[in-house]
């Protein structure tokens, strides 16, 4: 008999550990137009991921009818965002296609957004808090 061996190859993605925040960068794909956007949390406590909207002004992302509103708790207390869908986030190697992402105001937290559950279990993440390493297979 013959013995096959299966390997996976597993992706990961370096993140950086500042004023207690585990940080990182997506690229995001709107309407044909792409931008890369750093110091994003990658936040276990955030159901929702949302990046703000004045990173993505250059893509044309803004509310329009039609666009979900969006209420979330948070330590500032309840904020208001909508919800837009994008042809793509990636985070590193990982692309999420044809995904809704919150949008709104994050002036005055010195972050571009938030990573929230919504992608890391989507994409079977796993935060090696030891080598400061996001993986996926």
């Amino acid at each position: 008999t013959k013995t096959t061996i299966c390997t996976k190859r597993i992706q990961l993605m370096k993140l950086r550990y500042e004023n207690g925040l585990l940080l990182t960068s997506v690229k995001v794909v709107f309407q044909g137009k792409t931008k890369t956007i750093g110091n994003v949390v990658v936040d276990t406590g955030a159901a929702h991921s949302i990046l703000d909207i004045d990173g993505v002004d250059s893509l044309g992302i803004y509310f329009e009818p039609g666009d979900k509103l969006v209420s979330s708790m948070g330590i500032g207390g309840e904020e208001y965002c909508f919800s837009k869908k994008i042809d793509a986030i990636y985070l590193d190697h990982k692309v999420f296609s044809d995904v809704f992402i919150d949008f709104g105001n994050l002036s005055g937290f010195d972050i571009n957004g938030l990573i929230g559950l919504d992608l890391l279990k989507t994409g079977e993440f796993i935060i090696d808090l030891k080598k400061l390493e996001l993986r996926s297979g």
